[in-house]
């Protein structure tokens, strides 16, 4: 049976079901599982039992970092290879362009994706490192992705950036990632976690007796606040030399914003300018992540597909065969007049705000399947009955926002988890606030427990449900 159909249906109801590792080669994917290993199961496989001391979880902590430079180190070399051969494709591409030939500007087309593809999983591996660091804090994380900020991913700021890591990598209980080959960071150069102080810090990197200058000033103006010590400093720049200024001066504030607020549990975001609290969770998240093991464990020769329903509004489906996922599946929710957008586990290699693959808490080996293609993990969270979960943990505490309601909201660009246009809104002791896409993010990606989750939301006071609405 052909991997894709002869006639190609519908692209966006077929995207779900499509197997992210078909389009990989094998050359890349052995690399790419090595990678997998090294950032998610390497550090577990050299402690076989739980740490109890101090010692024993700093002698975890340090195999953890071996995995993790390890990967760093291979995925440097192998970004800095694809950065040459996509500037070749793009070149190949405009000349293809250029002699009006189709045929040859298809296949540099094709060129250019699956390197570009290649590199997306690529620095995908390497997130798992900074969501295991951070622990998975989406309101920490959330906090690191700019709008509109810029990655500055090339070879010479690889290999600046790999020697400062190596210098600080030389301690096993430090680990240095550069942010520029993350697919999400946008603060600083470097993120330096030293786990026997029990630090995370944010470092730039600076290069040019002219360029360490100007940073210098910028951030001393940002750190005093002094309008005439930024006069007397920025005297004599010239044009060029202001506009750098600013620009650092811009990038400066926006990274103090950011380290201050989650430093201090609190601040202002720098996307939307609202306030924001991080809270800690009174108590650890319920996951459902086992539901996906046993529904994995249910299929063999012979058996190709497990479902399996969780909290009443999310769908389940396992699938080692692709077309019976794609009938299979959308079978069900019409069953189910269920008409929720329908996700793939690795949907998580281009959703950059949601937690990666391999950071899940799947077992190592079908995470591999996984991404390898051979197994389909399709989900649905049903928000008709997600809506029905939370009146029953607590009647009429939520409904669909009105029109206007939602129309107020947009300006908070809060995702897509609507219904017929409208977002989901709780009203709690009177007053109403508003769920954003990253609330099915934890329910689908982190595999929170929608029931939990809502009990939590439900408990937290309604100034904080309010301020954290964003967030959710």
């Amino acid at each position: 049976m052909p991997d894709e159909p002869s006639k190609e249906p519908d692209p966006k109801r077929w995207r779900p079901f499509l197997r992210l590792g078909k389009y990989l080669s094998d050359d890349f994917l052995a690399e790419a599982e090595r990678w997998q290993t090294l950032v998610s199961g390497y550090g577990i496989s050299k402690v076989p039992t739980q740490p109890q001391t101090k010692d024993e979880w700093l002698a975890f902590f340090a195999h953890c970092h071996d995995g993790w430079k390890q990967a760093q180190k291979e995925i440097a070399a192998f970004l800095t290879s694809a950065l040459s051969r996509l500037a070749k494709a793009q070149e190949f591409e405009k000349q293809q362009h250029r002699l009006k030939d189709r045929n040859g500007s298809k296949q540099a087309r094709a060129q250019v994706k699956q390197i570009s593809l290649e590199m997306s999983v690529a620095r995908r591996m390497l997130d798992v490192i900074l969501w295991t660091i951070f622990a998975a804090d989406h309101s920490t994380l959330r906090r690191l992705i700019v709008n509109g900020g810029q990655h500055s991913l090339s070879q010479k700021n690889i290999e600046v950036a790999m020697a400062a890591a190596d210098y600080f990598n030389e301690n096993p209980q430090v680990m240095a990632l550069s942010t520029d080959m993350l697919s999400l960071v946008h603060v600083g150069d470097l993120i330096v976690t030293d786990r026997e102080k029990n630090i995370t810090q944010f470092i730039e990197l600076k290069a040019g007796d002219k360029n360490l200058e100007i940073s210098a000033a910028a951030e001393f103006a940002v750190r005093s606040g002094c309008d005439l010590f930024e006069s007397m400093a920025t005297a004599e720049y010239d044009e060029h030399d202001r506009r750098h200024y600013e620009r650092v001066k811009k990038q400066a504030k926006r990274n103090d914003t950011i380290i201050s607020t989650i430093r201090n549990e609190g601040g202002t975001d720098p996307n939307t300018g609202a306030t924001v609290i991080i809270n800690s969770t009174p108590e650890p998240p319920q996951y459902w992540s086992d539901r996906i093991t046993q529904c994995y464990e249910q299929l063999d020769a012979q058996k190709h597909w497990a479902i399996d329903v969780i909290d009443k509004c999310i769908y389940l489906g396992v699938y080692s065969d692709q077309r019976m996922a794609f009938v299979g599946f959308q079978m069900w929710m019409d069953r189910e007049k269920c008409s929720s957008p329908i996700f793939n586990l690795t949907d998580s290699f281009f959703d950059l705000g949601v937690r990666p693959l391999g950071a899940t808490l799947l077992p190592e080996t079908l995470r591999l399947k996984v991404f390898r293609g051979d197994i389909l993990v399709i989900m649905c969270l049903d928000i008709e009955k997600f809506i029905a979960l939370g009146n029953r943990l607590q009647p009429e505490s939520m409904r669909l926002a009105t029109r206007a309601e939602t129309a107020k909201m947009r300006v908070h660009r809060m995702g897509n988890l609507t219904m017929n246009g409208r977002y989901i809104c709780t009203v709690l002791d009177g007053e109403v606030s508003f769920m954003g896409a990253g609330t099915r993010d934890r329910i689908l990606f982190d595999q929170h427990s929608p029931a939990h989750l809502l009990k939590q939301r439900f408990a937290a006071g309604p100034m904080s449900r309010r301020i954290n609405r964003e967030n959710s």
